[in-house]
Order: structure tokens, then sequence, then C-alpha cells
């Protein structure tokens, strides 16, 4: 009995938890590639980026994606940035605007794209 009571209040615990989950946040960055850039570029600067994310924000579970299109406007391509919660957001902002590192990392994207709008989306999974 004691077993089967502790069974049913772990699946709650676990239940519930995603049940209460706070929203996926996830920033959309609407970019064109610099003369000379290419996308292999975008996505190994993606993938540096992603890395050093994940060391840096507590938690990590940061997430990044290039979309590029393929009907339609094809003069651009999208960096979409998945957190966890917006404490991870908050933090990554912080740790790419207050650490050497996240400042070279910054002029890298400048210099591979010119990002022209950004907007930041809360994201519930159904």
């Amino acid at each position: 009995m004691k077993n089967t009571i502790k069974l049913l209040a772990s699946l709650f615990i676990l239940f519930s938890s995603y049940s209460f989950a706070e929203p996926t946040i996830v920033d959309v960055w609407q970019c064109k590639l610099n003369d000379g850039k290419t996308m292999k570029d975008a996505g190994a600067l993606n993938d540096k980026w992603v890395k050093f994310m994940n060391a840096n924000v507590k938690g990590g579970g940061i997430n990044s994606y290039n979309l590029e299109p393929r009907v339609g406007n094809r003069e651009g391509f999208m960096f979409v940035d998945v957190y966890p919660n917006m404490q991870s957001w908050a933090a990554g902002e912080n740790v790419m605007e207050n650490s050497e590192e996240g400042r070279a990392l910054s002029k890298e994207f400048e210099a591979l794209a010119n990002c022209s709008s950004n907007s930041l989306y809360s994201s519930t999974k159904h």
C-alpha cells in the first residue's frame, strides 16, 4: 500500500510539473546574409552560440534553428532561438552583453548578417 501511495504521489508531482510549467520563450530574428557569407557560415556560428549559451546560462536547455525559405520571398532567413523560460532568456541576454565572449559572438553575428527585425514570443505546446 505504501509503495502504491508513493508511486501515485510521484506521478502526480511529475505530471503537475508539466501542466504548470512556464511557457517556452521563442526569439525570432529576420536576417539577410552579408556579402560573401553563406548559410553554412550561419549554421557554424549558430552552433558556436548554442554551445556558449548552454555553458553559460544556468540550466541550459537553449536551442536554435536556422530557417531558410523554400517558397516565397527567398532573400533572407531566420534564426529561431528557443529558451526553456523567461529567466533563461534574460540570463542569456545578460551573458551576451556582459561577457567578453558574448560581445565577441555578437560582433561575429554582425559580420555574418544584417538582422532587420526581432520578436520575442511566448509558446505553449499543445
